[in-house]
């Protein structure tokens, strides 16, 4: 009796052994990778577009290039986008303009921006970030060839030759170089990145600012870590600051001052940040997206709200098939 039971008893067990394989998946195998990615590519002149931007990493060809004469870009530095239109602010550092894009996740190869601001009038020089204060559709271009910050009205419909309606410049604003802006329309204030007096610039009453006008408060300092930054991302009271070979991390962004440490700071070869450039974030995952000119490479690091040392990259972005040179900016967009 049992020699005749025996195959059908194999036959059952082999019949649940593939039901159980076939239905034990990792939570990373049953993502679906979600969301584009744009790059900036200063020395290659270019945009480049990465779709499922939650999961791409390795040596991948971008599923976009943004590139050609038509374009216009040159140099383009850190980005802007705007979910809603699906529209992309360029700073062109290589022919002191800005460049607007819309439906830009529709566009490929030698296309023309849809906006253009550029000419004598605008007084741009050198831009490598642009911020915008939607609510009172004004423009904030930060001008690294005069140490500036211009201020320009009708951002939503900007272009030409148009002259801004304020600026920040002088030595009262304590601005020696700038290389990244960040505005917290919330409470009207205006940060600045300096990485060559290796500080953060405060400034209140941001959408009245006008002239000579000393900042609120300037974060530099040993105590600070602050080497060269060149970018910050404020995620309501949490500040990151991308630095030399290093990422910051304040938790009270609204009180921090003068020479204060950091709470944490991300730094080691395991991280394998050497200048750290633009961040972003994926706030349900609490994934942070650098862009790393150094490295050629886009990092993500897991757990951005409490990570501390030398927490190994979750994944990265690299290799020559990526087309990155010198690459300064990335964004996320993550609507359908």
């Amino acid at each position: 009796m049992l020699s005749k039971r025996l195959p059908m008893r194999l036959w059952v067990g082999l019949l649940l052994l593939v039901f159980l394989v076939g239905c034990s998946t990792t939570d990373e195998e049953k993502e679906t990778g979600q969301g584009v990615m744009f790059v900036s590519s200063r020395g290659g002149s270019s945009l480049l577009r990465f779709d499922e931007a939650t999961l791409v990493a390795g040596d991948v060809l971008p599923k976009a290039f943004i590139r050609g004469s038509l374009t216009r870009i040159s140099q383009p530095g850190a980005l802007t986008y705007e979910a809603g239109p699906r529209r992309l602010y360029v700073p062109n550092g290589g022919d002191n303009s800005i460049l607007v894009f819309e439906n830009v996740r529709t566009l490929s190869e030698n296309v023309p921006p849809t906006r253009i601001l550029f000419g004598l009038g605008t007084q741009l020089a050198r831009p490598v970030h642009v911020v915008l204060d939607s609510g009172r559709d004004l423009l904030y271009v930060a001008n690294a060839g005069t140490n500036s910050v211009q201020v320009y009205p009708n951002a939503s419909t900007i272009q030409g030759g148009v002259a801004p309606v304020r600026s920040l410049a002088g030595s009262d604003t304590k601005i020696g170089g700038i290389s990244h802006l960040w505005l917290d329309t919330e409470n009207d204030r205006l940060w600045v990145v300096d990485p060559i007096s290796s500080s953060l610039l405060v400034f209140n009453s941001a959408s009245t600012l006008n002239g000579n006008v000393p900042p609120a408060r300037i974060i530099t300092g040993s105590n600070t870590r602050l080497q060269a930054p060149q970018s910050i991302l404020l995620v309501g009271k949490r500040l990151y600051v991308a630095c030399t070979g290093i990422i910051l991390r304040f938790e009270d962004a609204d009180g921090v001052n003068g020479d204060v440490a950091p709470t944490a700071v991300l730094f080691g070869a395991a991280t394998g940040l050497i200048r750290p450039q633009q961040m972003a974030l994926r706030a349900d995952k609490d994934e942070l997206y650098v862009a790393d000119s150094g490295a050629g490479a886009v990092f993500v690091f897991a757990n951005a709200s409490t990570a501390s040392g030398g927490p190994a990259f979750l994944r990265r972005l690299h290799g020559p098939l990526t087309n990155f040179v010198d690459i300064t900016g990335v964004v996320l967009d993550f609507t359908p």
